[in-house]
């Protein structure tokens, strides 16, 4: 895998009435591998903000940790098995965010990498949904399938 890289996160949300949310960002990134574990750096660009978000993934087979910073700021970690606590941090107040991952599965080639995590997510204590993260990894100049 080379440093330059195309990043697709893509989020889904199942709420217990059974609506989906889904959300994907595209974008060009840089990709390092340290200690056995992956790193993926990239801007992004929110909607009404002038400010863009400095976002960093680190994951290895077992964990995945997501960290925002700019006008939103959130630092995830995603552990199977495990429920982890943190703070969303917005322009309008904070969140306090509980993940319960119950699955994560990394697959690498020698030109991608995609990692996907499903977990259950409660906001200030009260359950939202079953979500799902995918990242999709490749080397810069190949195309992301984003169906």
């Amino acid at each position: 895998m080379t440093k330059e890289v195309l990043v697709s996160l893509k989020g889904l949300q199942l709420s217990p009435d059974e609506q989906s949310d889904a959300v994907e960002v595209i974008a060009p990134g840089e990709y390092y591998l340290r200690n056995d574990k992956h790193y993926i750096l990239f801007e992004e660009a929110i909607e009404g903000e002038h400010e863009v978000s400095k976002n960093m993934i680190k994951f290895t087979k077992d964990s995945l940790e997501y960290s925002k910073k700019g006008p939103m700021n959130v630092h995830m970690i995603f552990e199977k098995g495990k429920k982890n606590l943190t703070y969303y941090y917005t322009p309008f107040g904070s969140l306090q965010v509980g993940i319960n991952a119950t699955s994560i599965n990394v697959e690498e080639t020698e030109d991608e990498i995609v990692a996907e995590v499903k977990y259950g997510l409660d906001i200030n204590f009260e359950y939202v949904g079953d979500c799902h993260i995918t990242v999709h990894i490749k080397q810069k100049g190949s195309s992301i399938n984003i169906g």
